[in-house]
């Protein structure tokens, strides 16, 4: 299937905010990710949205293997193949094993992949956080005592922004029909 916008060359972008789409190169790579692309038919959306997933990366508490599995997991849930892809190699690069990642693409059950002996205590708390809030928008006082007994509240609070955006880039990767980069490769 075709994507349903098109992707703005730095040409095209409109020319006062040519610096905003600058950055989006320099932080998000050279060519851009096409979802980044896609956002860039909302121009003067561009820039905080470089500001917000820049603090969201880099202003993060939690540790980034935690936080890159509940990615993949919130993914998998909202049957995104596009995020599920790209965040595999920041999953491995963050210190997920490619056998946790294997599992969570296989899983068709929630509580068979949270049984697994390849996730530990804190791992489960995050997948079924990611998972719950995913399906159900509303999560358990079970789910969520888990999740605050195995981090620390801030932390917590980490991987609750990470879900709610990653389910925000889901909801705008499906219907524009964002397709993989002919460059993307998995590790």
């Amino acid at each position: 299937m075709d994507p349903r916008v098109p992707l703005p060359t730095r040409d095209e972008f409109p020319e006062e905010l040519r610096p905003v789409y600058d950055r989006m190169l320099a932080e998000r790579g050279n060519p851009a990710p096409h979802v980044f692309l896609a956002l860039c038919n909302i121009p003067p959306l561009l820039g905080p949205l470089l500001d917000f997933t820049a603090a969201m990366r880099h202003g993060a508490a939690m540790h980034a293997r935690y936080r890159e599995l509940g990615v993949v997991m919130t993914a998998h849930t909202a049957r995104s193949t596009y995020e599920f892809n790209k965040h595999w190699n920041h999953a491995l690069k963050a210190g997920a094993r490619r056998e946790q990642l294997e599992a969570i693409e296989a899983s068709t059950s929630v509580e068979d992949l949270l049984a697994s002996p390849l996730f530990d205590a804190k791992e489960r708390a995050v997948l079924a956080y990611a998972a719950e809030a995913t399906a159900r928008i509303e999560v358990s006082d079970e789910t969520w005592s888990a999740l605050t007994t195995a981090f620390p509240l801030r932390e917590a609070m980490d991987l609750v922004m990470a879900v709610a955006w990653y389910n925000a880039v889901a909801r705008i990767n499906g219907p524009l029909r964002i397709a993989l980069e002919p460059w993307f490769q998995r590790a």
